[in-house]
């Protein structure tokens, strides 16, 4: 076994890999390859193999990204937070492809604590930010579901290379968040007791 080879250095060289080759040419073989160990060495510290491993990066890059929108919006409040969390997590899909993609693994039967938690984190920036304006019970639900979906699915579409209109995307996502500032928050309601 690689001297100094742990779980948490598996896991960073195969954030790195997935990163430059892509999710789905990550496997147990190629990491090794990678690394430059047997792969039986990985599952010293994986003994779930692929799938333990693939869990893990999904719990980092709900991690990563949650604290990544947190920060964005610290300071801000309503539309301008919702736009900052977008915003950031759009960047965070672009710097950390494979990583980013690896956030929607999910398999059947397997019930990763970590992934839970993670995601729920990640979840919870949203939610937090909708809150803070007053939206409660299920509105707040669907509205952090919808923004949540929305972002997430405009940035897969694109780390796809699907938006091969002569129409910046750019454009596409400002028009995007107007949308959802313009559904998600309350309207503002005008003042009473004047004519």
């Amino acid at each position: 076994m690689r001297k100094g080879l742990t779980r948490k250095s598996i896991t960073d060289a195969a954030a790195d890999f997935a990163d430059e080759h892509g999710l789905n040419a990550l496997t147990f073989s190629a990491l090794a390859r990678h690394l430059g160990v047997a792969a039986p060495s990985l599952y010293a510290h994986l003994p779930g193999g692929i799938t333990e491993l693939r869990a893990a990066l999904c719990a980092r890059g709900h991690d990563d990204i949650a604290a990544r929108c947190r920060a964005a919006a610290t300071g801000r409040s309503g539309g301008d937070a919702l736009r900052a969390l977008a915003i950031a997590q759009r960047a965070y899909a672009r710097e950390h492809p494979g990583l980013y993609a690896a956030t929607s693994f999910a398999v059947d039967g397997y019930d990763d604590p970590e992934v839970r938690r993670s995601a729920d984190a990640a979840a919870a920036v949203a939610a937090d930010i909708l809150a803070a304006t007053g939206i409660t019970g299920p509105d707040r639900v669907h509205a952090a579901r919808a923004v949540r979906s929305a972002v997430q699915g405009f940035c897969a579409l694109e780390a796809a290379g699907v938006f091969l209109l002569d129409v910046p995307a750019d454009e596409s996502f400002a028009w995007l968040l107007d949308g959802l500032v313009a559904q998600a928050l309350p309207s503002p309601r005008p003042a009473r007791g004047r004519t």
